[in-house]
């Protein structure tokens, strides 16, 4: 090898080795807003692309597939099984989990068991609703947190209805889901 090449790959070397450190904790607050951004990014273009209604049944849709695979994911890390029977205070430490994962810091929330089987989802600060307000579309846009919650659901395989009682996108102060989970037989509502 020539002394030029020897000289071309060292530098190749220390080209490659070379970079910033970020810390882990802000290399994944980054990630999950870019993350964030991406899905609004997606649907900004799907409306401009398809229209208002199309857009809003596109994002569900992609919402609800997204969340299961968010929570195969998770429950991987976890080493818990997929599709296994699970009360409303484990559902929820797992689903606590997932927002600590996929949303920590820019989702202010809370998960109240209420009995074995029932539970609460309160969300006091939502960004996806910060971010669809400041892109001034909030009279066209449709929640799409039912759907990931039911995505997430499904990945643990609890069956269950999950029904709005209130809404920041309606007006309310805050959003609240009611978690009810039924016998393994019954549909997910």
């Amino acid at each position: 090898m020539s002394y030029e090449q020897e000289k071309a790959l060292s530098y190749r070397q220390m080209a490659r080795d070379e970079r910033y450190d970020i810390p882990a904790d802000v290399q994944k607050f980054i990630l999950q807003l870019c993350w964030a951004q991406h899905d609004a990014q997606w649907f900004l273009k799907s409306k401009r692309r398809y229209g208002i209604e199309q857009a809003n049944e596109l994002n569900q849709e992609v919402i609800f597939s997204m969340a299961k695979i968010e929570a195969r994911h998770v429950l991987s890390a976890l080493n818990i099984p997929e599709h296994a029977s699970k009360s409303i205070l484990e559902i929820f430490k797992i689903m606590n989990t997932f927002m600590y994962v996929f949303f920590p810091g820019i989702m202010e929330f809370d998960m109240v068991p209420v009995s074995e089987s029932e539970g609460v989802g309160i969300v006091n600060k939502c960004y996806i609703w910060e971010e669809v307000k400041k892109s001034k579309g909030e009279s066209e846009y449709m929640c799409a947190c039912n759907f990931r919650h039911r995505g997430w659901l499904e990945a643990m395989g609890a069956k269950g209805k999950i029904l709005p009682v209130k809404r920041i996108s309606d007006g309310d102060d805050s959003c609240e889901f009611r978690f009810v989970l039924q016998p393994a037989a019954s549909a997910l509502g």
